[in-house]
C-alpha cells in the first residue's frame, strides 16, 4: 500500500502477536519468568519505515481460558498505538484488520469508541475458521457478534468466501497479490520439477511422491513442517531418494530461484483457499500443474497450466502430460496473466475500491 498510494497516511498497530517472547505457557515457570524480565524492559516505540509508521506497544498473551489470554490488555495497547497514529497522521478513515483473532475484536473496540469504520480480511480457510472458533469457546459469541459489525468483510477467492458463507454470510473477494517487481521471468530451465508449501498432511505431498514414482522427473520439495519424517520414509519406501529431494525452507529470494530454473511447478494440495505460490511460479513465466482443491480453480488457465482431481492418479497424468508440453507455453503469456488479474496495482485498485465503497456510505 505504502508503495502504490504514497499520499495514503498508514499506521500498522504492532504489540508483540506471533511473538513466543511475548507468550507465557502455564507449566513452564522459568522461561516465563525470563520472558517477564524481559518484558519489562520492553518498551513503546515508533518506527519510520519507507510510507508507513509501525507503532509498538509491548503486550503479554497466554491462554484465552485466563482472563481471555491478556485480552483487555492487547486492546489496551492497541488503543495507545492508535493514539501514536492521532499525533502522527491525524484520525484516520478506515482501520483495516489482517488478523481475524483478537485482531476483529480489537477493530470492533475501536470503531465503535472513536466512531471509524473497520474492514477485516479473513485469511483463514473453512476448517481452520471452526478450529478457530471452537477454541475459543465462551468468546465463540462475542468474536462473531464483532465480524458481523465490520463495515467490509473480504476473502482470499471465492472458494473461501462459500466456505466461511455459513458463518460470515457478506464477503467481498479480494484476491491476494504477487510481487511481480520481485518475482521475473528467467529462461533457463533445469531438470527438475518444483513444489513449495508446508508439509502438511492438507498440501498433499504425500500424493505427489506416489505420482511421480514411475515417471522418472526429478522433484524438488520446499518446506518445512510436521509430515517431514513421513515423507522421507516414504521416499526411501519408493527407493525414490536420488530424485525426489525435500529441502529445507528458504528464503523468497531462494525460493524465486529455484521457481526461475525450474520446468514448471506442482501444488497437490488436498486444501487451499487461494494458492499464493502457484502466482509466484506464474509470475516467473512458468507454467503450473494444480489440484482442484479450491482457490487454484481460480487461478489457473488453460494459458498457465494444467488443473487436476485430487489423486494420484490424476496428478501422474497431468505430471506427464505437463513434461511433454510446457516447452510449449510462453513465458511472457504465462506472466501476463498475473499481471492482468493478480499484480500489485490490480490488488489496490479493488481494496481502493471496495474502501471507498464504504467511506461514501
Amino acid at each position: 500500500m505504502a508503495r502504490l498510494r504514497p499520499d495514503w497516511k498508514i499506521g500498522v498497530s504492532t504489540w508483540g502477536q506471533g511473538s513466543d517472547e511475548k507468550l507465557l505457557w502455564l507449566k513452564d515457570h522459568y522461561k516465563n519468568l525470563t520472558k517477564l524480565q524481559k518484558h519489562k524492559q520492553d518498551t513503546s516505540k515508533t518506527i519510520i519505515n519507507e510510507g508507513f509508521r509501525e507503532f509498538y506497544q509491548p503486550a503479554l498473551s497466554w491462554t484465552k481460558r485466563l482472563k481471555k489470554g491478556n485480552l483487555r490488555e492487547i486492546i489496551r495497547c492497541n488503543e495507545l498505538n492508535y493514539q501514536s497514529h492521532i499525533q502522527a497522521f491525524g484520525k484516520p478513515d478506515v482501520i483495516m484488520v489482517q488478523a481475524t483473532y483478537p485482531g476483529v475484536l480489537i477493530g470492533e473496540y475501536l470503531s465503535d469508541k472513536y466512531d471509524i469504520p473497520f474492514h477485516l480480511h479473513i485469511r483463514l480457510g473453512g476448517f481452520m475458521f471452526e478450529q478457530l472458533l471452537n477454541d475459543l469457546g465462551g468468546m465463540r459469541r462475542q468474536t462473531l457478534s464483532a465480524i458481523s459489525k465490520a463495515e467490509l468483510v473480504t476473502v482470499t477467492s471465492d472458494f473461501h468466501a462459500k466456505e466461511i458463507a455459513k458463518w460470515v454470510p457478506e464477503t467481498k473477494t479480494l484476491y491476494n497479490p504477487v510481487d511481480t517487481q520481485f518475482f521475473d521471468v528467467h529462461d533457463k530451465n533445469e531438470q527438475y520439477v518444483l513444489a513449495v508449501g508446508r508439509l502438511e498432511h492438507e498440501k498433499g505431498f504425500d500424493l505427489l511422491i506416489e505420482a511421480v514414482a514411475q515417471d522418472g522427473l526429478n522433484l524438488k520439495i520446499i518446506g518445512g513442517g510436521s509430515q517431514r519424517e513421513a515423507l522421507e520414509r516414504k521416499i526411501g519406501q519408493l527407493n525414490l531418494e536420488d530424485r525426489v529431494e525435500l529441502i529445507s525452507e528458504k528464503d523468497r529470494v531462494e525460493i524465486k530461484s529455484y521457481m526461475q530454473n525450474s520446468q514448471f511447478l506442482v501444488l497437490p494440495s488436498r486444501y487451499e483457499t487461494f494458492g499464493n505460490v502457484l502466482l509466484e511460479a506464474m509470475a516467473c513465466g512458468k507454467p503450473v500443474v494444480a489440484t482442484k482443491c479450491g482457490g487454484p480453480v481460480e487461478i489457473v488457465t488453460k494459458d498457465t497450466g494444467l488443473l487436476c482431481e485430487v489423486n494420484t492418479e490424476d496428478l501422474r497424468d497431468n505430471i506427464s502430460t505437463m513434461l511433454s508440453t510446457y516447452p510449449q507455453y510462453d513465458p511472457d503469456q504465462v506472466r501476463a496473466v498475473v499481471e492482468k488479474k493478480f499484480s500489485p496495482s490490480t490488488w489496490i485498485a479493488k481494496l481502493e475500491y471496495l474502501l471507498k465503497s464504504v467511506l461514501e456510505t
